[in-house]
């Protein structure tokens, strides 16, 4: 770096920005800004984010900050910024130098973003070197996460490291006027990732029969009914005509996937609204960078198979995520199933060995390339509520976002989340940040994925816990990794209630001023007394763990686990606490659908409490709800009964409900607030028996759920609601509480950019610690 006579800048100042300021096109844009106010200086990223130094006349560099803070690239964010004033080192020109890798911040890494419009432009110009090229990126878009090998964010940390830039590309990546200025994944046909089509036994499909791109050979395939497995940003997919019920039939059966609805791609916003009802943010959301899923409620008679969907009244939705998706997509021109490429219980698969090995049974065509995939990452699903997008699963364009800021004298923390929907959370010098969604931990596969995605993260991050946060539940794969890298670490394990995270986790990400009320409603959570909680309430102070107040009346899971999959486990448990009353409806529903044998053996185990566990979970309540309003046999995924209830009750409108929703009784036991099914229940045998429509029944048991939440908050003087856990991604359950929230004057926190479910486990965990850490 040349250096002339001080003499020649008067006033110098250095700026230390933290934030998500790599792989966005921030250092051009330093660049730029500081050449038009005449500074001289340099600008380079460093382990924690970006440090810029400017010399010039007094008050220039003041100016020069202020103009970047207000024309910020459009996917930079800043946390933070320290400012100083320096000594003029006399700069002959201003330069964006070499990465300097200190040790010591919090490197922020930017998510996989989508093509942007004018890498899409390019791409489907046939004047263009890059016409069809599906590895088009620049500054503004392209791949990030999946390709990081170690920060600070540079092309030899990525997995493009071993593609040597051509002269063009190279001539492209140093203009400071191109918008692929520092692009690190920059290439073109000559130097960049290729495609290529492989049969199921790797032998290669060659090119013919009229076929000018990959792209049109994969058309022409899913045209014919069969199954494509295409390797993606973040790893594999498997794709299959969404019109074409006997191709989603198969791609179900191959795939072992019984009733989860499927996503869908389609070209652009007009074709998605053409499946779906879309609200602005809806349409906003699915033409963003992160190109998410969204789940919007579906059209009648569209073109879709109906195995697509199965019972949701929502249609998950999606756009082109990749230059790649963009260019079957122009040819395609129809709505294309597209969903997670793996076994049933594992990860993705993300190189073109394991997805030949583990899908060569599912697919008939894989469509490939070799820039490897360094972690897999799977689409985002959002939802719109009350005109707010709510996470459901966090990862391809979100992750690895920071989530939460808190003091950077808060201890460092590794969050291992839970067994469910998991995720790890790193807390360094205050500064929360979560993995993608890594699934449940419930195979050999997953487990091993969760282990490298905490050993990757953490490196990359720089990290090394004072404390390992994990879930309670004592046989959990987080408490039982945690002991081991607690040894490994000699640091402290911090076992934190399962659904105390749930609240925790929404009231962090909200910044919700306490005290308050959080509910804590799902399927099941290990409770600190040895049952299974799932509905509960806990007063929130500004110090101390979440205090439990309130819970549903408990009940027993006859058959633990079976419960969990035939909700008429659950029915008949309930039913055996309405002894009191004569229930006649309730037992003809029982009968019709339960072999009197089934149930004689259900009764005795809970008689001698063989394998029937105590819970208060409302999940299972809602499981039981499905089962009295027509829902039977075996849940064929989780959630199932669950969304149908749902989907029965929305089809309801307010004026076709007859009589009011139903009420619950609250009384003391045991020192808590117990919530009383019981006497709704009793209205419910009566609702059957006067032949009332399942559609009503759901929709009062909703709204009496809307009713309980408030009057506990009422009844602890609380006039803030915290919502935590997988039944708040209820829909209508949802818009019933924003609803009343407003006429009881309450203010309801909900869950955004961090999953209700339990995706938000390991983010709650990190703040349990903070909340009790003396140092």
């Amino acid at each position: 770096m040349a250096i002339t006579t001080i003499e020649q800048a008067a006033a110098a100042l250095k700026f230390e920005i933290a934030g998500i300021v790599q792989g966005v096109g921030f250092r051009p844009h330093v660049y730029r800004l500081a050449v038009r106010h005449g500074l001289k200086g340099f600008v380079r990223n460093t382990e924690s984010g970006v440090e810029i130094h400017v010399e010039g006349k007094p008050g220039a560099p003041e100016r020069f900050f202020a103009a970047l803070m207000d024309t910020l690239p459009e996917h930079a964010r800043v946390y933070g910024v320290e400012q100083t004033v320096c000594e003029p080192a006399g700069f002959e020109e201003f330069r964006i130098v070499e990465s300097d890798s200190t040790p010591g911040g919090v490197p922020m890494m930017l998510p996989d973003l989508a093509p942007c419009p004018e890498c899409l432009k390019e791409m489907r110009d046939p004047a263009s070197r890059r016409y069809h090229y599906p590895f088009t990126n620049c500054t503004h878009c392209g791949p990030r996460y999946s390709i990081i090998e170690e920060m600070p964010y540079a092309r030899a940390g990525t997995s493009m490291k071993k593609f040597r830039m051509c002269p063009e590309c190279l001539r492209e990546y140093r203009d400071v006027e191109d918008r692929r200025f520092h692009a690190q994944p920059i290439g073109c046909p000559s130097c960049g990732p290729s495609m290529k089509v492989l049969f199921s036994d790797g032998s290669e499909l060659g090119f013919g029969h009229g076929f000018d791109t990959p792209a049109e050979q994969v058309a022409w395939v899913l045209a014919d009914g069969l199954i494509v497995a295409l390797l993606g940003v973040g790893g594999f997919q498997l794709l299959a005509d969404a019109s074409s019920e006997a191709a989603v039939r198969r791609l179900r059966r191959l795939k072992e996937r019984d009733a989860k609805p499927f996503a869908v791609m389609v070209p652009d916003v007009d074709a998605a609204g053409k499946l779906c009802r879309l609200s602005e943010e809806e349409k906003r959301l699915l033409a963003s960078p992160a190109a998410p899923i969204v789940l919007a409620p579906g059209r009648k008679d569209v073109d879709l198979a109906p195995s697509v969907c199965m019972f949701s009244r929502f249609v998950g939705v999606m756009l082109p995520s990749s230059p790649l998706h963009a260019l079957l997509m122009d040819v395609w021109r129809k709505p294309l199933v597209v969903t997670s490429g793996n076994l049933s219980g594992e990860p993705l698969c993300i190189s073109v060995e394991e997805g030949l090995q583990k899908l060569g049974h599912v697919a008939d065509v894989f469509f490939v390339h070799d820039r490897p995939v360094v972690r897999p990452v799977d689409d985002s699903v959002v939802r719109v509520m009350d005109g707010r997008a709510m996470m459901v699963r966090r990862a391809r364009g979100y992750a690895p976002r920071p989530v939460w800021r808190t003091s950077a004298e808060a201890p460092d923390v590794l969050a291992l989340g839970s067994g469910l929907k998991n995720t790890v959370c790193w807390l360094k010098n205050g500064v929360a940040v979560m993995s993608q969604h890594l699934g449940d931990l419930d195979s050999a596969a997953s487990l091993n994925a969760f282990e490298r995605t905490v050993e990757t993260l953490g490196r990359t991050l720089g990290a090394v816990p004072q404390v390992i946060a994990v879930d309670a539940h004592p046989d959990g794969p987080s408490f039982t990794l945690g002991r081991r890298l607690a040894r490994a670490w000699n640091v402290e394990v911090v076992p934190v209630q399962h659904h105390q995270a749930h609240v925790l986790a929404c009231a962090v990400e909200n910044e919700t001023p306490l005290p308050a009320l959080g509910a804590a409603w799902d399927g099941t959570g290990f409770g600190t007394d040895g049952t299974v909680w799932g509905g509960e309430f806990f007063v929130m102070e500004e110090e101390g763990a979440p205090r439990r107040v309130a819970r549903l009346r408990p009940f027993l899971l006859p058959g633990g686990d079976e419960a969990v999959r035939e909700p008429a486990r659950c029915a008949c448990s309930l039913a055996r606490q309405m002894a009191p009353w004569r229930t006649d409806g309730l037992e003809q529903r029982l009968q019709g659908g339960m072999t009197m044998q089934k149930r004689e053996a259900l009764e005795a185990m809970m008689a001698r409490n063989i394998q029937a566990p105590a819970t208060s979970s409302m999940g299972r309540l809602f499981d039981a709800m499905a089962f009295w309003c027509g829902f039977d046999g075996v849940a064929g995924c989780e959630g199932h009964a669950a969304m149908m209830l749902e989907s029965w009750a929305a089809a309801v409108s307010g004026e076709e409900m007859p009589g009011e929703p139903y009420e619950w009784v609250m009384h003391e036991e045991g020192g808590l607030l117990e919530l009383d099914w019981r006497p709704m229940l009793k209205a419910v045998d009566d609702d059957l028996l006067r032949g009332v429509s399942r559609g009503c029944i759901a929709r009062k048991f909703h709204e009496s759920l809307v009713y309980v939440a408030f009057d506990v908050a009422e009844r602890f003087s609380l006039d803030r609601l915290v919502l935590g856990g997988g039944c708040f991604q209820n829909a209508f359950l949802l818009e019933g509480l924003a609803g009343m929230a407003q006429s009881r004057r309450c203010q309801l926190s909900l869950p955004q950019r961090v999953p209700c479910n339990d995706g938000g486990i390991s983010l709650g965990q990190a703040a349990a610690v903070v909340r009790q850490w003396k140092g």
